[in-house]
């Protein structure tokens, strides 16, 4: 079976994608999307944590020709049902990422097709910083510490994608979730501490209603 290549033209594709955000954050705080903004807000997120992370709701599953995003090698470019987070890195729209809500994906992330490499980095008024594997939990993370600490999401980048950011860093703390551990385990030898969760995120934790005394106890 033949293998098509991907190519990717990045400036079209930027400009699909930030326009697929914006309408996502319009649909986000419009009236018919109370119900997403309540569940936002039951979870732990403050409204200006959401405004500051640009978050969106896309409001269904909807497949675009990839040619009109400037991505070839595929047919299509799938934006489904969920809050869409953009990783912007100087300014720049990088990396689309979609948590999915509905028809039975709850919970899973979806990166969109000729995205970069980016993770998503939240700076904090310190170097301290601490890794997280998945968008939602690093954003809810900050927020919970103050905003003191830098936090970052590896997504499934590669380690090297966020070897800038933990140059820079005083201390790095890994913060694991069930199934967590091999996505990790590269930061694992440059870890100060690495605190180990019984729970599938920090979302799960927050609607639980025990995330704020939890990381308490991990950031004491």
């Amino acid at each position: 079976m033949e293998h098509t290549e991907k190519t990717i033209n990045p400036e079209l594709w930027k400009d699909k994608a930030v326009a697929a955000a914006v309408k996502a954050e319009k649909m986000l705080w419009g009236k018919h999307n109370e119900s997403i903004q309540a569940w936002m807000y039951e979870t732990g997120f403050s409204l200006a944590t959401m405004r500051d992370a640009l978050l969106g709701w896309q409001v269904r599953n909807t497949l675009r020709p990839a040619e009109s995003w400037g991505v070839e090698g595929i047919d299509k470019i799938r934006l489904p049902e969920g809050i869409t987070i953009p990783v912007i890195r100087e300014k720049i729209l990088k990396r689309l990422v979609i948590f999915r809500m509905g028809h039975s994906h709850d919970g899973h992330y979806h990166t969109v097709e000729g995205s970069a490499p980016v993770p998503l980095v939240i700076e904090g008024t310190t170097k301290r910083t601490a890794l997280v594997t998945r968008e939602l939990d690093a954003i809810l993370l900050h927020q919970e510490l103050g905003k003191e600490w830098t936090v970052a999401a590896t997504g499934v980048l590669p380690a090297s994608a966020l070897d800038d950011t933990l140059a820079q860093a005083d201390e790095i703390r890994l913060i694991a979730m069930r199934g967590d551990a091999d996505r990790l385990a590269p930061w694992q030898p440059n870890a100060t501490q690495t605190h180990t969760l019984e729970i599938d995120s920090l979302i799960s934790l927050a609607r639980a209603g025990t995330s704020a005394e939890t990381l308490a106890s991990l950031f004491k």
